[in-house]
């Protein structure tokens, strides 16, 4: 049992540590995507700023010429509106960029006043001016999309913000999209983030684990008590009960267990007095052949005619229980053969009535049969085994009916199915006994018992033959004072 606990814990936890991973790595790859998305967006503003002041350049100079051709002035223009910082230069009086005078003119030789050529800080304007949120200069495109600055290589990673003046589209400024993150505080920003996301997914982790402990033993108890209960079924304890605690699926199991375990508590008292009474059945006439037969021995009795037909007699008993009880064993197991066919069941009992009317006269027993009024219906049967048991039905009100009495066979058609009623004379059978007649060896004390020479074999042989034929057999209190049998079987 404690290797299923395990097999549950660690089959809990594969599942939640693969749950977590997976839910660790998509938070990651979602937050590093969508910061980086929040970088970029958070510059679109800016962007839209240089837009208006490209707008206003264009307004007043008709092209782009001025741009174009001054990179100086480009790098101005752009470092305003995007709001970036100058980078100052290495100093001891750490003079700020826009604090600082203008260059001196110097005369050339043509005695022109030319500007000198640019300071290095002048020259990386454009290059590097950018702070920890800005790391790359803005494109500049004609209004037909033909790159004025910037790399056409990196054409495909740029969002566009349209230039218009007066309605007219004149070009576009590009923001360079952001594919990581290079900023100091943004990488320690994005470094909290994924510790936090760390000790989160361990977190979870950690409590499905404690909760598992209680949540195994809650499925795992009532596992090792049906685990345990089986064994009893195994040697032959039939009488463990597993106690149901909850209603879930193993609730079911424990009741379903527990009824297994009647049945199978049932099934064996049921076979010990099977066995029981097949041993009392075959006792009686053994030991009465086996007295004869002493008697005869030792010459008490002489080997005369009529000793010889008792002890034929007992033979016969014998032989016609043991083939009842093969009968029996045959049908329980499907063995019997039945081959059906269309047939007049009416005529089936007149086959077999005509065979007994000459008993039942000498018994004194009037047979009064009232065939159907339509003689048109048919059932799917086996004449061999129906004539087996009217037969039998025949045998058993010879056996218990008083005489003088009276048998009444009633043919029934109506609801697609025959109906045949045995209805025969006194004595009846007690009412607890009416539902017991087909039981195997069953027999009702009194008038209706084992003197009259009955096994309690007929009924129960009768009874699988019925079923067999798809049909159903019942027991009443017969109106005449005996027993009222009834057969039903389906019309074809």
């Amino acid at each position: 049992m404690n290797s299923i606990r395990f097999k549950l814990l660690s089959t809990l936890l594969v599942a939640t540590c693969g749950l977590v991973i997976c839910m660790y790595l998509v938070m990651q790859w979602s937050f590093d995507r969508g910061f980086l998305t929040y970088i970029n967006a958070q510059e679109a503003p800016k962007y839209e700023r240089l837009a208006e002041r490209l707008s206003q350049e264009w307004l007043q100079a008709g092209s782009w010429d001025r741009v174009k051709n001054n990179r100086r002035y480009w790098g101005s223009m752009f470092s305003e509106s995007l709001e970036i910082e100058r980078r100052q230069p290495t100093s001891t009086n750490n003079i700020a960029w826009s604090n600082r005078r203008p260059p001196p003119r110097f005369e050339s030789r043509d005695n022109e006043n030319v500007r000198p050529p640019p300071l290095r800080e002048e020259r990386d304007i454009g290059l590097t001016p950018f702070t920890q949120t800005t790391t790359t200069r803005p494109f500049l495109l004609d209004h037909r999309k033909q790159i004025i600055y910037g790399e056409a290589s990196l054409l495909k990673q740029v969002t566009l913000y349209p230039i218009s003046s007066k309605g007219t589209l004149v070009g576009y400024v590009g923001q360079l999209r952001k594919r990581e993150l290079t900023g100091e505080l943004d990488q320690v920003f994005l470094q909290q983030q994924t510790e936090a996301f760390t000790w989160i997914a361990l977190v979870m982790v950690l409590i499905p684990l404690i909760i598992a402990f209680p949540i195994a033993a809650h499925f795992v108890n009532p596992i090792k008590q049906l685990t345990q209960g089986t064994q009893k079924l195994a040697n032959g304890d039939y009488s463990a009960v597993i106690p149901i605690t909850t209603d879930d699926e193993l609730g079911q199991l424990s009741k379903d267990f527990n009824m297994l375990a009647h049945t199978l508590s049932k099934n064996e008292n049921s076979r010990q007095q099977w066995i029981a009474d097949i041993s009392h059945e075959l006792r009686t006439p053994l030991a009465v052949l086996k007295g004869e037969i002493e008697a005869i021995q030792d010459e008490v009795r002489q080997p005369t005619v009529s000793a010889i037909a008792s002890l034929h007699s007992e033979v016969e008993h014998l032989s016609q229980l043991v083939n009842d009880l093969y009968e029996l064993s045959m049908s329980d197991i499907g063995a019997l053969s039945y081959k059906k066919e269309k047939l007049y069941v009416g005529n089936v009992i007149e086959d077999t009535l005509d065979g007994f009317k000459s008993v039942f006269a000498q018994k004194g027993i009037t047979i009064l049969h009232e065939p159907s009024a339509q003689h048109s219906y048919y059932c799917l049967a086996d004449a061999k085994r129906l004539k087996q048991l009217f037969s039998n039905l025949f045998k058993n009100t010879l056996r218990y009916t008083d005489a003088p009495g009276t048998l009444k066979i009633i043919e029934e058609v109506r609801d697609r199915s025959l109906f045949i009623h045995f209805k025969d004379s006194a004595p009846g059978v007690p009412p607890k006994a009416l539902e017991k007649l087909f039981e195997r060896l069953y027999r009702v004390e009194g008038s209706r018992n084992r003197t009259s020479g009955g096994a309690g074999l007929g009924l129960s042989i009768c009874n699988n033959i019925v079923a067999s034929h798809e049909g159903t057999l019942s027991a009443a209190h017969s109106p005449i004072g005996g027993l009222w049998i009834t057969i039903k079987l389906p019309l074809c």
